[in-house]
C-alpha cells in the first residue's frame, strides 16, 4: 500500500515543479493597435508567459518585437522601457546575462525583463513595457506597443 502512494506524491511534485516552468507564448499578440497609414504595427510577443526569479529555465521573460507592415530598409531602432523591474540582455555568442536597465535603445532585438527577487513580502505593482520603433534615418517613430505584466498569487509574474 505505501507503494502506490510514493509514486503519486513523486507524480505530484513533478507536476507542480514543472507547472512553474510554462513556455507557452500567445499565438497572437494581444498589444497590437492599428497606426496612420506609412508606420507599421507593431506588438510585443513573450517568449513564456509566466515568471519568477527562482527559475533555472530563463533568465527572465523574453519579449521580441513582432512588426507588421512595410518598414523602411536597413536596421531600425528600438526603445524599450519598463516602470518596475529591469533588462537584461543574453544572447550568442558567449550567452552571458548582462544587466540593461529600465530602459534600452539600439538595435536591440530581444531583451529579457526580470525583476528583484529578495524582498518576496512586498506587493509588487502591475508592470507596464513599452518598446517604440524608430527610423534611424528620420528619427520618425514608425509603430510602438505595450504589454503588461501583473502578478498571480503565488507571486508569480504573468504577462498576455
Amino acid at each position: 500500500m505505501k507503494y502506490p502512494t510514493l509514486v503519486i506524491l513523486i507524480v505530484g511534485i513533478a507536476a507542480i515543479v514543472a507547472a512553474g516552468c510554462t513556455a507557452t507564448s500567445p499565438a497572437t499578440p494581444q498589444n497590437a493597435t492599428a497606426l496612420p497609414s506609412g508606420t507599421v504595427l507593431v506588438a510585443i510577443r513573450p517568449d513564456i508567459t509566466h515568471y519568477t526569479v527562482f527559475m533555472s529555465s530563463a533568465p527572465g521573460i523574453g519579449l521580441s518585437p513582432n512588426i507588421t507592415g512595410p518598414p523602411p530598409s536597413g536596421n531600425l531602432t528600438y526603445v524599450w522601457k519598463t516602470d518596475y523591474g529591469h533588462f537584461l540582455g543574453w544572447s550568442t555568442p558567449d550567452y552571458t546575462v548582462r544587466e540593461l536597465g529600465t530602459t534600452v535603445t539600439g538595435n536591440v532585438t530581444k531583451v529579457y525583463w526580470t525583476y528583484d527577487g529578495t524582498n518576496t513580502s512586498v506587493s509588487r505593482p502591475p508592470v507596464h513595457i513599452t518598446l517604440d520603433v524608430i527610423d534611424p534615418a528620420s528619427g520618425a517613430t514608425l509603430g510602438n506597443a505595450e504589454q503588461t505584466i501583473g502578478w498571480d498569487a503565488n507571486g508569480m509574474a504573468v504577462i498576455g
